[in-house]
C-alpha cells in the first residue's frame, strides 16, 4: 500500500511525533535520575524535560532552514556516541559508588573487597545497570543527534568538547571525591601502590591479647544451650521498624553506653560479615592490608586455626556445635572458618534448598542465597533432631543486607512504594516477625528453659541508614542476651564485637579467669573493655598498626607466633 498526499503526510508527522514524546520521555527519566539517583519522575521533571527537548527542536529548525543539510558520517556518529555515552556514565558511576560502598570507610571498602562475594556480584551488577547503564545508554542516544550537529558546526569543536568533557567530569565526580576525606585517600594510596615494610613486633597484642588455655575455663554445676542469631546489619537506627526484636531488647540483658536503645560499636577489623563473626568467636580483628590478605578471597582456606574461640571452648565441655546460613560456605570464608573453630556439623544454602526440594517448595527469594525465613525453618529442623543437653546452634541471616535488602514475597506486610526506604522497611518487618516467632518457638521447646539465645547484630548497616537520619556516632550495632543464667548488675558499657566471646560464656554459666579472652573483655565483670581503657582512636590506631605485625600474620596462617609469651 503506497500513501499520497495528506495521508502520507500525516503519517509522516505521527512517526515524528511518536519520536518527539519517546525523546521527551526518555529525558524526564534523565532528568528524574539527576534528582532521585534512580529511574522515576515526576510532572515537573516532564515539564523540564520538554523545555529542553523544545529548544534543541527549534534550534535545529534554524540552522536547517538557512543552511545545506550535511551527510552525517557513521563512524563519527559513533565516536560522538561513545563520548557522550563515558561522558555521562563515568561521573553516575561515581555517584552510584559514593551512594552503594561505604568509601568514606577504606578498611570497610578493602574488606569488602577482598572477601568471597559469590551472588552478591550479580546484585551490584545489576543496581549498576539499573542506576548508571540504562540512564547512561538512553540519555546518550537522546541526546547522539543534537551533539553531533552541534559537533559538525563548531569551529573548534575537538578543543571545546574536550574542554567540556574534563568540566563535565570534574563537577560530576565532586561528590565522590568530596567524600573521601584525606586521611581516607591516604589509606588508598597506601594499601594499593605502598609496598609492605619490614615485620615487626607487635607490642600491643604482647600486653592486651589473652590466648586461651584450658585451665582458664571452669563451669559450674550446669550451664545453659545456646543458640546465637547473627542478624544482618541489625542496628539501633532500625529499632522502629522491629517491633519483635524491640520487644525482645526490652525483656532481655543488654549492654550499651546510650541510654535508650544502643548497643556495642563498629570497630576497625569487625565490621563486615565474615571480620565481625571472627572478632565475636575468638576475640581477634580480621584486617585489611595484612600481607596475607591480598590473597584471602583466592584461597577459600582456614585462618587463625591457632587462637581457639567460643565454640572451641564449648566443644571442650562437651557440646555439639551446629551452623546454618542461607548463602554457600564460601560466602565471606564462614565455613572454612567455623569448620576449623569447633563446630561439628555446618549446613549452608544446598541443605537449605534440599529441605525445600522436599518438602516441594518451588519459590526462591530474588538475590543470593535463600530466604531468611527458610534458614529459620532449617534451624527448627536441626532443633528439633536433639535429644540430649549441651549443644549450641548459630544462625546467621541475609534478608537484610545492603544496599537495599531482599524482600520476600512470602511476607505479609509489602512494601509501601518502589523506593530503597520502603523496600527496606518491609525488610525489616518481616525479619523481626521470623525472628520474634523462632525465639517464641524456642521457649516452648522442652530445652527452651535452658537455653541462652543471642540475638546480634552483626555489624553495622554499610552505608547511609535507608529508614533513619541517625547520626554515625550515635549507630551501635544490638546484642541480646535472652534467658542468661547469669546476669549483671552493671549494663552502660562501651564495647566492640571483641568482648562478645568472654560475655556470652560467662552469661551461660561459664567462669573465665581473669574474665578475658583475645581482646575481648566479659561485660559481666568488672574489668574495663579495650574500648573504655584506650578510647576509639587510640584503638583504631592500634589495630591498623597489628595488620603489618609478625604476631598477626602467623596467626592468621594458622601458625602459632614464635614470640608468644608462654605464661599465659
Amino acid at each position: 500500500m503506497k500513501f499520497t498526499g495528506k495521508s502520507a503526510l500525516t503519517i509522516r508527522l505521527l512517526i515524528i511525533l511518536f519520536f518527539d514524546i519517546l525523546y521527551v520521555l526518555m529525558l524526564s527519566y534523565a532528568v528524574g535520575f539527576v534528582r532521585y539517583m534512580h529511574f522515576h519522575f515526576r510532572w515537573i521533571d516532564c515539564v523540564v524535560a520538554a523545555v529542553l527537548y523544545g529548544a534543541f527542536r527549534f534550534y535545529h529548525y534554524k540552522k536547517n532552514k538557512n543552511s545545506e543539510q550535511v551527510a552525517r558520517k557513521p563512524l563519527q556518529v559513533v565516536l560522538v556516541w561513545l563520548y557522550l555515552l563515558f561522558l555521562i556514565a563515568a561521573p553516575t558511576a561515581l555517584v552510584w559508588a559514593k551512594k552503594t560502598f561505604p568509601i568514606q570507610n577504606p578498611d570497610l571498602t578493602i574488606m569488602t573487597l577482598q572477601m568471597p562475594l559469590d551472588g552478591f556480584v550479580m546484585v551490584f551488577v545489576k543496581d549498576f545497570f539499573e542506576r548508571v547503564g540504562f540512564y547512561a545508554l538512553v540519555l546518550s542516544l537522546s541526546l547522539l543527534w543534537p551533539v553531533y550537529d552541534l559537533y559538525k558546526d563548531l569551529r573548534f569543536r575537538k578543543s571545546v568538547f574536550f574542554a567540556v568533557f574534563l568540566a563535565i567530569l570534574v563537577a560530576g565526580s565532586a561528590p565522590f571525591w568530596k567524600a573521601i576525606s584525606s586521611r581516607a585517600f591516604h589509606q588508598y594510596v597506601d594499601f594499593f601502590f605502598k609496598q609492605s615494610g619490614e615485620p615487626y613486633h607487635s607490642k600491643f597484642y604482647k600486653d592486651e591479647f589473652i590466648h586461651y588455655k584450658p585451665e582458664m575455663v571452669t563451669s559450674e554445676d550446669t550451664t545453659r544451650n545456646l543458640i546465637f542469631i547473627y542478624v544482618e546489619s541489625l542496628e539501633n537506627s532500625f529499632i522502629n521498624f522491629t517491633p519483635e526484636i524491640q520487644a525482645l531488647y526490652d525483656l532481655g540483658l543488654v549492654f550499651s553506653d546510650k541510654p535508650d536503645y544502643g548497643g556495642g560499636r563498629n570497630i576497625v577489623g569487625a565490621s563486615t560479615t565474615i571480620s565481625s563473626m571472627v572478632s565475636k568467636t575468638i576475640g581477634m580483628p580480621l584486617l585489611c592490608g595484612s600481607s596475607v590478605m591480598n590473597n584471602f578471597g583466592q584461597t577459600g582456606l582456614s585462618f587463625f586455626g591457632e587462637i581457639p574461640g567460643l565454640y572451641d571452648i564449648l566443644h571442650q565441655f562437651g557440646y555439639r556445635n551446629y551452623y546454618v546460613q542461607g548463602t554457600p560456605a564460601r560466602f565471606g570464608a564462614t565455613g572454612p572458618f567455623f569448620m576449623s573453630h569447633g563446630m561439628d556439623a555446618f549446613y549452608d544454602k544446598a541443605d537449605v534448598e534440599k529441605m525445600l526440594a522436599a518438602k516441594g517448595e518451588t519459590y526462591r527469594r530474588p538475590g543470593p542465597g535463600v530466604a531468611d525465613g527458610d534458614v529459620l525453618e532449617y534451624a527448627k529442623k536441626i532443633l528439633d533432631t536433639l535429644s540430649a543437653d549441651h549443644f549450641s546452634l548459630t544462625v546467621t541471616t541475609i534478608d537484610m543486607h545492603y544496599p537495599k535488602g531482599f524482600f520476600d514475597d512470602r511476607c505479609e506486610v509489602k512494601p509501601k512504594n518502589q523506593s530503597v526506604g520502603a523496600n527496606y522497611a518491609a525488610v525489616l518487618l518481616c525479619t523481626s516477625r521470623r525472628i520474634g516467632n523462632f525465639v517464641q518457638w524456642v521457649q516452648e521447646q522442652p530445652f527452651g528453659k535452658n537455653t541462652e539465645i543471642v540475638v546480634a547484630g552483626d555489624h553495622l548497616f554499610m552505608a547511609r541508614s535507608p529508614v533513619s537520619r541517625m547520626p554515625m556516632r550515635d549507630r551501635r550495632f544490638l546484642n541480646i542476651y535472652i534467658n542468661p543464667k547469669n546476669t549483671a548488675k552493671k549494663m552502660r558499657r562501651m564495647f566492640t564485637s571483641f568482648d562478645s566471646a568472654p560475655t556470652v560464656l560467662e552469661t551461660m554459666g561459664f567462669h573465665i579467669e581473669g574474665h578475658r579472652l583475645g581482646f575481648g573483655v566479659s561485660l559481666l565483670s568488672g574489668q574495663r573493655t579495650l574500648l573504655e581503657t584506650m578510647g576509639e582512636r587510640e584503638l583504631v590506631h592500634a589495630l591498623r598498626e597489628l595488620s603489618g605485625s609478625i604476631e598477626y600474620n602467623e596467626l592468621f596462617r594458622n601458625k602459632r607466633p614464635s614470640a608468644l609469651d608462654e605464661s599465659r
